[in-house]
């Protein structure tokens, strides 16, 4: 994609901040994140945001965190793309930009939980090379079951 580009965030503006709430509750409802989580992420893990010139909305958004127990796994928390750019090829872009740094970051292996539901979004990491490892049962609670993705890098 031409003239995007991923910025890595440290602190978030209250722009920025309000911004990803919203895209937050439009791509997750009530699993979305709000700023209680989302100032910790940007200043003590990863907060990406995937730009495209001329825009002040981010096209995408990524959240990650280091493994405590494996430093060299990461842990994808969250990963959207705005509704308005769904289906053009920016959620495979922004992803591989994102394995691209976080191998040339030293990490060896990045993991995720999915909604066997959410088709789009199963299909896309599989298409990165993901592979699902397992199936977790009531992951969130009672009808929230994830697939376990993992990527060696």
């Amino acid at each position: 994609m031409q003239n995007t580009r991923v910025e890595i965030v440290e602190s978030l503006t209250e722009n920025q901040l309000q911004m990803i709430k919203i895209m937050e509750q439009e791509a997750f409802g009530v699993g979305a994140i709000d700023e209680w989580v989302l100032v910790p992420l940007a200043r003590h893990g990863c907060v990406a945001l995937f730009m495209e010139a001329e825009e002040e909305r981010p096209v995408g958004v990524c959240q990650l965190m280091r493994d405590f127990r494996q430093p060299d796994k990461c842990y994808m928390y969250g990963y959207y793309i705005r509704a308005d750019r769904k289906g053009m090829g920016y959620g495979f872009s922004f992803l591989n930009r994102l394995l691209e740094q976080l191998r040339e970051d030293g990490f060896r292996q990045i993991c995720l939980t999915v909604s066997p539901d959410n088709t789009g979004a199963v299909g896309l990491y599989q298409k990165a090379g993901f592979a699902v490892i397992e199936t977790r049962i009531a992951e969130y609670g009672s009808g929230n079951d994830r697939y376990y993705m993992v990527k060696t890098l």
